[in-house]
């Protein structure tokens, strides 16, 4: 037969166990929210530009087709130097863009 101190001890441990759970929710959105400021405020790099651009030289040897389509994001009069200010940017797509452009001696 359970006493009430058996019950009182395990509703103990019960509400200990949720109360360390919602600490550590909480501990995970402020990590994620300082992490995610500490991103926003750290200046731009657009990696490696003379690495883009030795890619360019090198697949305009080889002739090989540029990628055909932009990013999903970008915009209409864009050129490569506005990939750098995107929240999204991706190396890759740079490296991209300045090969269409050298390739096309357009942008997107």
């Amino acid at each position: 037969m359970m006493t009430k101190r058996m019950v009182f001890a395990g509703l103990l441990a019960l509400s200990g166990t949720v109360l360390a759970q919602q600490s550590t929710d909480q501990t995970k959105e402020e990590m994620q929210r300082a992490l995610n400021q500490q991103v926003m405020n750290s200046p731009f790099n657009a990696g490696d530009v003379k690495k883009a651009e030795a890619y360019a030289d090198d697949a305009l040897k080889k002739g090989i087709e540029p990628v055909p389509t932009p990013p999903q994001y970008w915009q209409p009069g864009w050129t490569c130097g506005n990939l750098t200010g995107y929240a999204y940017y991706n190396y890759y797509d740079y490296q991209n863009c300045i090969y269409y452009h050298r390739y096309y001696h357009r942008y997107w």
